[in-house]
């Protein structure tokens, strides 16, 4: 089964046939946004989207991880991921296109 992703270039399309504003603006709005977040992120380290959710950075400690196959250990470095939570306002819609 394939799996349908929506694409910044799907977005763009939809921005354009359901809003009307041009497709070289719409990426650039696409753009500024995506932009926007990830500074906040770099910044704050914490992006809020009022109705929809929350970006966190979080801090992984390093680690020792272990290949399944092999069983040999080795070292997992620290790093940082980006981790989403969802709003109660999104959670809802979610459960109630699921029911």
């Amino acid at each position: 089964m394939k799996r349908d992703n929506i694409s910044k270039d799907r977005l763009v399309e939809k921005i354009y046939t359901d809003i009307g504003i041009p497709k070289n603006f719409s990426k650039k709005i696409i753009d500024f946004f995506l932009d926007t977040v990830i500074e906040g992120l770099q910044e704050d380290q914490n992006v809020k989207l009022s109705g929809f959710g929350t970006f966190k950075i979080l801090n992984k400690r390093e680690r020792v991880g272990r290949n399944p196959k092999t069983k040999i250990e080795y070292t997992i470095n620290a790093r940082k991921v980006v981790s989403f939570y969802p709003s109660k306002i999104l959670k809802k819609k979610l459960m109630r296109n699921n029911s």
